[in-house]
């Protein structure tokens, strides 16, 4: 942190208890007073025991806080790179109580390290313009609290917003760069202003939403490379105690650190927070489900899977419409931020192609690529295809891709197929009509195709066909199979509507994407 020296009084926001709710009860007290007087000075021993430190393969990337005894708060693009985006959690460590980067022990108080067990990056996160740089790592072992390891404050109340945000002074802490440029190997703290938005804005040519701030001196003081991720901070009275409460995240700035930065909004993000957070107690009792991508499981409200109405099949937040110029050519789902997977026998591979996702609202992503399966035959086997597309898909309420078990995890895979072909299951067919979704069955592969004697295999499916006034389905209309995950009601993609018979309620078949995992694999992963 660049080193100043201010007078600066801080701004105090009083909140009676009964009105507020913290995400920890006994959080923000530390053992010593912060004094009201800092400013790019040694952070003391004890006086920040939330912050942690956060490395990866024993290299120290990004600052955090500890926000309750299995979370870690810190930006998004701490665990991001170009390439793929996330460092897997396994790679993760988080140390809390650390002060002295170079000290093994400090004082009589001893640090703490802790594995990461799972990293949650906020669904909206833009890696380019550090939309929603927040993410939340979740500990293997819950944190055991003393003198040196302790919880800030998370203010979970929405209403309180417009007072937070009318805070005009914060306390930041991190390991970052001083005045010498180098890192530091005490921990710093320094306080700095809330900067105007549109000052701001010009600086950094972002957006104007609340999402974010701007903070910092015009004398220079500011966080820097090695602060991100860390807390910025304020101290608030709760019941007539002084609580130190976390407001901000640091998330980037100016490459020379003597202007101001920018710091996520926390009080924005509370949603986000209280969800995972939450959810994190139920997903104890739950039994883990290896995915192929965990977005599928949405955000964990509850969605019906019962949809109706004449533009319902667009409430299918997976579902997407494959187009050449105007002109719809085949249905398909979302199965990642890049990929579509679809049927391969309407798509040509020279011809511009997009996607349209989401409903009302649609959003339209080119075509980048066309992968069609190597052993693709016209109207028969392997009648499967994936768009990969131009950018990333950034999932919302209304986007999200379908569930599909993990390419790696055979076990995974064997649970699904299980659950696909049980007699008592009602599958569901996705289409256009009266209705948009049908409960169907599977049924003897001998029905389909008999008069050709075209043999119905493993990688195919034989699905009884609906009422035809009821509901119609087209190439690449997804067959789904309902998922439940603790109060998740979602789907996972079973198949792919292939070809079919004229004659109504004769048997259509699908192309059985659980037997075409591995290949799905190999490029979604490559």
């Amino acid at each position: 942190m660049c080193r100043a020296w201010l007078v600066l009084f801080a701004w105090m926001l009083t909140v009676g208890r009964g009105s507020a709710r913290l995400l920890e009860e006994d959080c923000g007290v530390a053992v010593q007073a912060i004094p009201k007087i800092v400013g790019g000075v040694d952070a003391g021993e004890l006086k920040n025991p939330w912050m942690a430190l956060i490395k990866t393969e024993d290299k120290f990337i990004c600052g955090g806080s500890l926000i309750n005894t299995k979370f870690v708060l810190t930006a998004a693009h701490c665990i991001c790179n170009d390439r793929d985006c996330i460092i897997k959690s396994t790679q993760l460590t988080v140390t809390l109580g650390v002060y002295h980067l170079l000290a093994t022990s400090e004082s009589d108080y001893s640090h703490e390290t802790y594995n990461v067990e799972r990293v949650y990056l906020h669904d909206s996160f833009e890696i380019k313009t550090h939309s929603n740089d927040i993410a939340l790592l979740r500990l293997q072992r819950s944190v055991v609290y003393k003198p040196q390891i302790k919880p800030i404050c998370i203010l979970l109340n929405a209403q309180h917003k417009p007072q937070t945000d009318a805070i005009q002074q914060f306390t930041a802490v991190g390991w970052g760069q001083t005045d010498s440029g180098k890192s530091s190997n005490k921990l710093q703290m320094v306080q700095i202003d809330k900067i105007d938005r549109q000052t701001c804005k010009t600086s950094y040519w972002y957006d104007s939403d609340d999402t974010k701030f701007c903070a910092g001196t015009s004398d220079g003081k500011d966080t820097c490379g090695g602060d991100s991720g860390g807390p910025l901070y304020t101290q608030m009275f709760f019941d007539d105690i002084k609580r130190v409460t976390q407001l901000g995240i640091v998330s980037s700035g100016s490459t020379y650190c003597r202007v101001f930065g920018v710091y996520t909004n926390v009080m924005a993000h509370i949603d986000f927070i209280e969800r995972v957070v939450l959810d994190a107690d139920i997903e104890v009792v739950l039994p883990h489900i290896d995915l192929l991508d965990a977005g599928c499981l949405g955000d964990g409200r509850f969605h019906s899977w019962d949809r109706r109405g004449p533009d319902a099949i667009r409430s299918f937040e997976w579902l997407a419409e494959v187009y050449m110029d105007s002109f719809m050519i085949s249905y398909g789902a979302l199965i990642s931020k890049t990929f579509v997977v679809t049927t391969a026998q309407l798509i040509p591979e020279s011809t511009a192609l997009k996607v349209e996702l989401g409903q009302g609202d649609e959003h339209t992503y080119a075509v980048a690529s066309v992968h069609k399966h190597p052993e693709f035959v016209s109207r028969g086997q392997n009648d499967i295809a994936l768009l990969e597309l131009g950018q990333k898909v950034q999932y919302t309420e209304s986007i999200r891709p379908i569930c599909l078990p993990s390419p790696s995890n055979e076990a995974e895979q064997q649970k699904f197929r299980k659950r696909a072909a049980d007699p008592g299951q009602n599958l569901i067919a996705i289409g256009w009509g009266t209705l948009t979704n049908v409960a169907v069955r599977r049924t003897n592969a001998s029905e389909c195709y008999q008069e050709d004697h075209q043999e119905i295999v493993e990688q195919q499916l034989c699905i009884e066909s609906p009422a035809p006034h009821l509901l119609r389905v087209g190439s690449g209309s997804p067959l789904v199979n309902p998922l439940t995950n603790g109060n998740r009601k979602v789907f996972s993609l079973v198949g792919l509507a292939s070809f079919g018979r004229i004659e109504p309620f004769a048997p259509n078949v699908y192309t059985n994407v659980l037997e075409h995992l591995e290949w799905i694999g190999k490029l979604v992963k490559a």
